[in-house]
């Protein structure tokens, strides 16, 4: 059996991809003290540890950087693709619009919004068992991707304070395993669930203080505490797990 080794191209591009992350993360610097619209729904501990007490997060391990980065190259290419469309028809679009909420002292960036149909999209990129997880063979879970409906959510009251009616969201799945899409809308109700939940966190922090371990809240679901998928899992305490 030959010995598999690290190869220079291998580690050219690891190399290349985080760089290309810290790239992508210094537009965060300087304004950490927002809170970041990518965690909408998601456990109110997380803000506190980014935006309240800045903590660095744990830096990703190289596989995980390619994953990232694999799921960063679709986005370009269907962000291409409408923009290709946009220069072709003249249609009005925004890609990787900057927004801030200031009421809710919320940030965060549009994947693609297209203005003449007043439609929000958030592009998001699984495999195949997450992608069976959402959809299986009969059924569609719409709790399965509650957070990412928060998340497009928080885009549309940005949208709804600066633009004129916004008149649909949706989510664009990509299947990196098979390249199967799916088009998801979210229900405009989404739109007031996700004013409660920041009006929620902005009262979790009003003494700048770090709301305890809860369930539902801190964190909202039970995978979150795993220190693959949490950034501050060790600052934390390990959350629910650090619990037991």
């Amino acid at each position: 059996m030959p010995k598999t080794v690290i190869s220079p191209v291998t580690q050219i591009y690891d190399d290349y991809v985080a760089h290309l992350n810290s790239s992508k993360s210094s537009r965060y610097d300087g304004k950490e003290e927002w809170f970041h619209s990518s965690v909408a729904g998601l456990c109110a501990r997380k803000h506190y540890f980014s935006s309240v007490i800045k903590v660095k997060s744990v830096p990703r391990d190289a596989g995980t950087l390619r994953l990232f980065r694999l799921g960063d190259v679709i986005h370009e290419d269907i962000q291409n693709a409408i923009q290709w469309y946009a220069s072709n028809t003249g249609a009005s679009i925004l890609i990787e619009k900057e927004l801030y909420i200031e009421d809710l002292n919320v940030r965060g960036f549009i994947d693609l919004a297209m203005i003449d149909d007043g439609i929000l999209y958030d592009i998001k990129s699984c495999n195949s068992w997450k992608w069976r997880t959402m959809f299986g063979k009969t059924h569609f879970d719409p709790e399965s991707i509650k957070n990412y409906m928060m998340q497009i959510a928080t885009y549309g009251i940005w949208y709804q304070q600066n633009y004129e009616e916004l008149k649909g969201m949706a989510l664009l799945f990509y299947n990196k395993d098979n390249s199967q899409m799916r088009e998801v809308e979210v229900p405009m109700t989404m739109i007031d669930e996700a004013v409660l939940y920041w009006d929620s966190v902005l009262d979790a922090f009003q003494d700048n203080e770090c709301p305890p371990v809860s369930l539902g809240f801190a964190p909202t679901y039970k995978w979150e505490c795993n220190a693959k998928y949490c950034s501050y899992f060790d600052a934390c305490g390990g959350g629910l797990v650090g619990k037991k």
